[in-house]
């Protein structure tokens, strides 16, 4: 019997990223599966030298970028670094998809000549490596998605981005790890395997920027590129403790030319994000400037004009709104104990905070209107894709890729005309009693912390910011300890998300201990300069002088 055309294709997909890492590259063994904390491994493999384990460990990317800019390292130098650690992060985590080490390395060097020539860096990341999400085009390398059909066809260009980032100085050197589609809050797909996340394997490692996320959690990258339809820049980032932006729609996009993206969707149900994930905010927050500055609206469709705005915000008391609950699923006690201690530790720095316990009804609302936008083209262009080499679909996808009956017209003008009015009457919830306003909402980013793999509970509390289009970010807040895993539950919604998250993942608590806690931060539409500045804010308090030291940086 012959066997599936997908099986071929992925050996041979998986040979080739194989080739591509040096032998001298390789560990001599992998760690045993009771290893679940591996982010020491590469300091300990024996692979990189004493100024490479510095180089990976011991900046940001804006430090780093401000010390190849004063000649303290050459870009080559750092690139070799951050290849070899990535190298060694694929081997543990399964993080990684297209590699082009030797591309990146001979880019180095011309950066080098660059610096040494002209005496001035070419841009702000000048020789910084960076790390991008699987489903934006390289030239010469596929964006598989993690569908098997689209292996073997290269980009023949690049994304805006890519081109945006690397006029700035930067330099790409892998692609990283995705969910089968894209349609999942995990990474794991037929073609590379899951993604593994690297402060404790058996919880996950997040998706569908998954891979981002592990490889920036073990250092392999300092910052990388993801994209965002229901969570998927601020979920890898809150499962590996690291800080992830998602701004509004239009305003980076960068996903034109991708084969997985049905021609003329975007804009229609919720429309996709472009943003990073990185170890600090401040990298987060030049990566934003940079792309502005970038003037992706004149080649791209859907970006708007929106050159970047340098603000000065004066030390004031700014207020926020701490969303408890979005009705559909009430947060476990560790979610519940963090958004506390943050509501309280700002009123000590004398900032003004609302707890909202109670919202409003139509907030419930916003997490069923945002599941059938997601849905709306009934899976056919995805199943295609799937079946056109007869790959199976892997677990988590299989029952939620159906082919269904597309929205008719007359139902998504209804399904738009619902999302105009939640968006009008979420409007509401920046209106505070005195008349002041709010400066941001903090909330979760999910009901619980990181679960394990193909457990994650619903995409509420991320989604409904897809769907109202409103920026927000995550970002890590301390652990789960052993005083949140005894406290009480919260009340019950009533809802199957509820239930579930009250019994299977609550049952499974133990797995939480030391695990990341993050927070969400909201902005208005728009706005991710005043986002941003809130982000620092709350970074300041609860990660003490940390963030205080990473803020002290004009961009």
């Amino acid at each position: 019997m012959e066997s599936p055309a997908y099986i071929d294709i992925v050996k041979r997909k998986q040979a080739e990223q194989q080739s591509r890492i040096p032998q001298e590259w390789r560990l001599k063994s992998l760690p045993d599966e009771s290893v679940t904390d591996v982010r020491h491994i590469p300091r300990e493999s024996g692979i990189l030298s004493t100024r490479e384990i510095e180089i990976t460990e011991t900046f940001d990317a804006v430090e780093l970028a401000d010390r190849i800019r004063r000649r303290m390292y050459s870009c080559h130098e750092v690139t070799l670094a951050f290849c070899k650690r990535a190298a060694i992060a694929q081997q543990l985590l399964n993080c990684l998809t297209e590699i082009f080490f030797d591309k990146a390395l001979e880019r180095a060097k011309q950066l080098d000549k660059h610096l040494e020539e002209h005496g001035l860096p070419l841009g702000p990341f000048h020789g910084v490596p960076i790390s991008l999400k699987d489903n934006f085009n390289y030239t010469g390398y596929d964006s598989s998605s993690g569908v098997v059909a689209l292996c073997f066809r290269p980009a023949k260009e690049k994304s805006s981005i890519v081109s945006v980032l690397e006029d700035a100085g930067a330099v790409f050197y892998c692609k990283t790890n995705i969910p089968q589609t894209m349609m999942s809050l995990d990474s794991v797909n037929l073609i590379w395997g899951r993604a593994l996340n690297p402060l404790n394997r058996k919880l996950t490692a997040g998706g569908s920027s998954g891979g981002e996320g592990a490889l920036i959690g073990i250092r392999g990258s300092l910052i990388g590129i993801g994209s965002d339809v229901g969570g998927s820049i601020r979920v890898p980032a809150m499962c590996n403790g690291l800080y992830g932006v998602k701004p509004s729609a239009h305003r980076y996009v960068s996903q034109v030319g991708s084969e997985f993206i049905m021609p003329g969707s975007f804009g229609v149900g919720l429309s996709f994000s472009t943003g990073p994930i990185a170890t600090s905010l401040r990298s987060c927050e030049l990566l934003l400037k940079v792309v502005s500055d970038g003037k992706l609206w004149e080649s791209e469709p859907h970006v708007l004009f929106s050159p970047w705005r340098t603000l000065e915000f004066k030390p004031r008391p700014m207020k926020f709104l701490v969303l408890m609950t979005d009705l559909v699923t009430t947060p476990l006690p560790p979610v519940q104990r963090v958004l506390k201690e943050t509501a309280a530790q700002l009123q000590s720095r004398g900032h003004k905070v609302v707890v909202l316990d109670d919202p409003p009804k139509f907030v419930k609302q916003l997490h069923g209107l945002s599941n059938k936008l997601m849905s709306i083209e009934g899976g056919a262009w995805a199943s295609d894709l799937v079946d056109k080499t007869g790959e199976p679909k892997v677990p988590w996808v299989a029952p939620r890729l159906k082919r269904r009956d597309p929205a008719t017209l007359k139902q998504l003008f209804e399904l738009n005309s619902k999302n105009e009015e939640l968006i009008t009457q979420s409007l509401k919830l920046w209106k505070s009693s005195d008349g002041q306003g709010f400066d941001a909402i903090i909330c979760p980013v999910a009901p619980h912390p990181t679960p394990q793999p193909d457990a994650w509970n619903g995409a509420g509390y991320t989604s409904m910011f897809n769907m109202l289009d409103w920026p927000s970010g995550a970002i890590p807040a301390r652990n789960v300890t052993r005083e949140d895993l005894e406290a009480p539950l919260g009340a019950e919604t009533g809802t199957s998300w509820d239930k579930i998250n009250r019994t299977k993942l609550w049952e499974k608590r133990e797995g939480y201990l030391g695990s990341p806690l993050s927070l969400q931060i909201v902005g208005r539409k728009f706005q991710e300069e005043e986002l941003l500045h809130a982000m620092h804010v709350v970074d300041e308090v609860v990660s003490g002088t940390r963030g205080a030291a990473v803020r002290d940086h004009k961009l």
